[in-house]
């Protein structure tokens, strides 16, 4: 039986010592637990990096059995290190919190929590089994496709109620509201950032305009548009997943109470962002919005105020993120993702020039 240690040396990765460490240091913890005191390692994999958290997972059997986990450890940079421990803390902890709140739910699921490594600042999840809704659809749109997908719609449709779920019962105390000067305020917020950027790509002329239309915007809102709920805060397709008779959550990391309307209009909007895909069903993406709005159990028309607010929000949010990212591309394929991310800067752009439309 293979150690961590030796598995590692056999892997062509570009890992730094520190992480490694860490990572050996996790995984002889975890293969002494209850947990996996049965289990033999067989693998471990690496997974795709994102900025604040890098993924691995662990690949164990049990007798003739594969069991997996992943383990999710923060990046500890010289200056930020107490920082992103508590962040991956926060995490471990609201992942917890919502599988336990849906252990009583038989539609819906999460992904299970199984401990927190203080010292390495990662914690371990099972592996979740079922279909990811974002290849799901993709899988819809390819040329030979189902003509009626029947189970993307059904899914995404138990996604709308499982959102309604989380907000209805994840505790926050008391009832609370924004007010209409905090949610401009959110757009000031994200215009300022743009505008700190290098690429100065949003006019004083548009600025105003936008500015304008959300004050009139929210001068509409009704008293329950101001209604604050649990938030997932990245409710997308890809951290979705369709699993045996229910729909089964993940990524938490920055799970906190927002308006009601802000995991509703990211997932439709996340839908959108399937429109520029090379091969792309455009009577299927919108089935899909139709399938979750009917889920949640509300459909908003496109002038509603709530919509052209965040319409406005993410759009901007989203263009900041692009243009921060374009920062970090290195080499060919950095240059690849900097075409990518130019395809999606003009596409929110557009978006945010047609005032009219908003």
């Amino acid at each position: 039986m293979a150690t961590a240690l030796e598995i590692l040396a056999s892997k062509k990765w570009n890992i730094d010592l520190e992480t490694s460490e860490r990572l050996c240091s996790l995984i002889n913890t975890f293969m002494d637990s209850s947990e996996a005191k049965q289990l033999t390692l067989i693998d471990i994999k690496q997974f795709s990096s994102y900025f604040v958290t890098h993924v691995y997972k662990l690949v164990c059997k049990d007798g003739r059995r594969t069991r997996n986990y992943y383990a999710k450890f923060a990046y500890l940079p010289k200056g930020h290190e107490k920082r992103q421990r508590e962040r991956i803390k926060y995490e471990y902890d609201y992942t917890a919190k919502i599988y336990d709140l849906l252990q009583s739910s038989e539609c819906f699921d999460s992904v299970k929590p199984i401990d927190f490594y203080p010292v390495e600042g990662a914690f371990v999840m099972a592996e979740m089994q079922g279909e990811r809704l974002d290849i799901m659809l993709v899988n819809a749109m390819k040329i030979i496709g189902p003509t009626k997908p029947d189970k993307l719609y059904d899914s995404m449709k138990q996604a709308g109620s499982w959102l309604a779920y989380f907000q209805k019962n994840m505790p926050m105390g008391n009832e609370k509201r924004f007010t209409s000067e905090q949610l401009l305020e959110r757009i000031r917020l994200y215009l300022k950032k743009v505008d700190a950027e290098d690429d100065k790509i949003i006019s004083k002329n548009l600025s105003n305009q936008l500015i304008d239309k959300t004050t009139k915007v929210l001068e509409k809102f009704q008293k329950e548009d101001f209604l604050i709920t649990a938030k997932h805060n990245d409710f997308a397709p890809w951290n979705l997943m369709k699993g045996e008779g229910s729909i089964i959550g993940f990524d938490y990391a920055d799970c906190e109470f927002d308006s009601r309307y802000y995991d509703v209009y990211h997932f439709t909007r996340s839908l959108n962002t399937f429109k520029l895909k090379p091969i792309r069903k455009k009577t299927v993406i919108e089935g899909c919005k139709d399938a979750f709005l009917e889920g949640y159990g509300e459909s908003t028309p496109l002038d509603h105020p709530t919509r052209i607010y965040f319409n406005i929000f993410f759009s901007l949010e989203r263009i900041q993120m692009l243009l921060r990212a374009k920062k970090r591309n290195l080499g060919a394929i950095g240059r690849l993702k900097t075409l990518s991310q130019k395809r999606h800067l003009r596409w929110y752009l557009s978006e945010l020039s047609r005032m009219e439309n908003l």
